[in-house]
């Protein structure tokens, strides 16, 4: 048994060793030949020598032709070899340096694998020639083709979505050019120019992670919430207003329409500027007078909210103010100048002072010399600013002032402690340079209630200049009406003397008196508490006397027991 394992282990080994000797001898062998299954440029090189392939090339080059495929258009197209000026060239011994590079040994490793060998000197051809066929193919010169798109986002209507690329049929003639040089240089025979990717290629895909990303900040946008608040109103920015603002630019990242959004800050300036525009005023005269528009009221800085709006989209967070203006008011509900103003009656020539609603002061003044042409403007401005101490210049005077406060160029009101007398007629001929002139402590007064930007509303009312005995007769009326204060039954005399002031006016003069509802309201009050007494007194007195019958009801009783 033991002779007989030996006898095997002895054939084995012998096997062994043939093998071992026919590998070793092979190895040589591939050390000057290509691996079975290999090709040289697409040319089959099994086992072959170097100078064996080199004709083989040769053999190959003389009839090779390439087939161009057109898989979209279902048509091909032929290159012969020939045309190109195609020929084989080994004389750098690229060849050679293959198989020096060759490992012997891996011939088993490459048996069944196969190897591609690959030289880009085996064969030259006219790559002028190469370009010319090119740009006269038809899929190059064809105007029908399908443009490739790159993966895009757009609004639907309500967001931002993902459009999907278009894998286009325009030739890339860069990409088909080195598809051909690389199918030539190889000898192989077919280019597909869909499989080959000679067609343009979208740069970006719809599952790019930029892309996502992208259209991720876009609806972030399209969420915010601009809200302007403008007193009691809120102008809602819709969303699709919003979306014409923002869109990706050529680098994928968000841009913002400059000039939509400019032209939607214009709308709002329509909608809501009052600069320049005429207001109205009830006057302190009973009368409702429209002042025309001056430098006053609201108005929107057209670049300084664009710009705004701008960095609040950079920002990407809701958003609740109000607009950037040029130029400023008092409320955004009502009259614009609010409660707070200086009303100028040139006709009286009589100024009233309002602060939150109650008048303050009121004062004769001097206003422009309307002889010398130098009346003073009408219109809805604005205390420019306030400066005490000031000097007045002109072209014929220099007056030091106590208290200046110009409203519209070099007009403004200020003290003019060199006059005697204010209101009436004078300033026909003895008027100022267009200022209104008032006595120190009217100046000094106004001085301490307004500031930069405080409403001053100059205005003419036929009829007024002869008023001021009624208007004043008429304010004894309202001070009486003033004086009743809260309603009591003790007010009874203030709130008869009121009534009898009112009644003793004429028309003209109870039309100045702007609290005669409060005397109405008074009397009104006044006779339902005092209903109210008579009722309490009459039930009282009817339980007393029910208390009083049913008393002598009892004594009745005793006096029967």
């Amino acid at each position: 048994m033991l002779d007989w394992i030996k006898e095997k282990l002895k054939i084995v080994g012998i096997i062994l060793l043939i093998l071992l000797a026919l590998y070793i001898v092979l190895s040589v062998y591939f050390m000057k030949h290509f691996y079975l299954h290999s090709t040289v440029n697409g040319v089959p090189s099994n086992g072959a020598s170097v100078e064996k392939v080199k004709e083989s090339i040769g053999d190959a080059a003389k009839d090779y032709s390439l087939t161009v495929v057109d898989e979209a258009n279902d048509k091909e197209y032929s290159i012969d070899g020939e045309d190109l000026g195609l020929e084989t060239s080994f004389a750098d011994g690229k060849l050679e340096s293959l198989i020096e590079d060759q490992n012997g040994f891996k011939w088993i490793y490459y048996l069944f694998k196969g190897k591609k060998y690959f030289s880009d000197t085996v064969v030259t051809f006219d790559a002028t020639a190469l370009k010319k066929m090119v740009n006269e193919m038809e899929p190059v010169t064809t105007t029908d083709y399908i443009e490739t798109k790159d993966a895009t986002c757009e609004f639907d209507g309500n967001s931002y979505v993902i459009v999907e690329e278009v894998y286009g049929t325009n030739i890339d003639k860069e990409a088909f050019l080195a598809a051909l040089a690389t199918k030539i240089e190889s000898m192989q025979t077919v280019v597909g120019l869909e499989a080959d990717k000679c067609y343009v290629q979208p740069k970006i895909l719809s599952d790019s992670k930029e892309l996502k990303q992208r259209v991720s900040e876009l609806n972030k946008r399209l969420d915010m919430n601009i809200n302007y608040t403008l007193g009691g109103k809120v102008e809602v920015v819709p969303r699709e207003t919003i979306a014409t603002w923002i869109y990706p630019d050529e680098k994928g990242n968000i841009a913002y329409d400059g000039d939509a959004i400019a032209a939607f800050v214009a709308e709002m300036g329509k909608k809501y500027n009052t600069f320049g525009q005429a207001k109205t005023l009830n006057t302190s005269w009973g009368t409702t007078v429209t002042v025309p528009g001056g430098t006053y009221g609201w108005k929107i800085d057209e670049e300084g909210e664009t710009e705004q709006l701008i960095a609040d989209l950079e920002k990407g967070e809701d958003v609740s103010r109000d607009f950037v203006y040029k130029y400023t008011a008092n409320s955004h509900d009502g009259n614009d100048y609010g409660n707070s103003y200086v009303e100028i009656n040139l006709t009286a020539q009589h100024l009233y002072l309002y602060v939150d609603g109650s008048c303050v002061l009121d004062t004769d003044f001097v206003s422009g010399n309307t002889s010398k042409g130098n009346g003073t403007h009408v219109g809805a401005y604005y205390v420019m600013y306030c400066e005490k101490n000031a000097t007045l210049r002109g072209d014929n005077y220099t007056t030091p002032v106590s208290f200046w406060m110009p409203f519209h160029g070099n007009e403004g009101m200020h003290d003019a402690t060199w006059r005697s007398a204010f209101g009436g007629q004078l300033y026909k001929t003895g008027g100022s340079h267009g200022c209104v002139n008032l006595p120190y402590s009217a100046a000094q007064t106004i001085f301490g209630y307004v500031s930069d930007g405080f409403p001053v509303l100059v205005y003419e009312l036929p009829g007024t200049q002869n008023l001021r005995y009624e208007r004043e007769v008429a304010e004894t009326a309202m001070t009486a009406i003033d004086q009743i204060g809260e309603v009591s039954l003790d007010k009874k005399p203030s709130i008869d003397n009121a009534r009898a002031v009112y009644d003793g006016l004429n028309d003209e003069q109870k039309s100045f008196v702007t609290n005669y509802d409060v005397l109405v309201q008074a009397e009104q009050t006044y006779q339902a508490l005092l209903d109210e007494k008579e009722k309490k007194d009459k039930d009282k007195t009817k339980k007393e006397k029910e208390v009083e019958e049913e008393e002598d009801g009892e004594d009745e009783e005793e006096a029967d027991e």
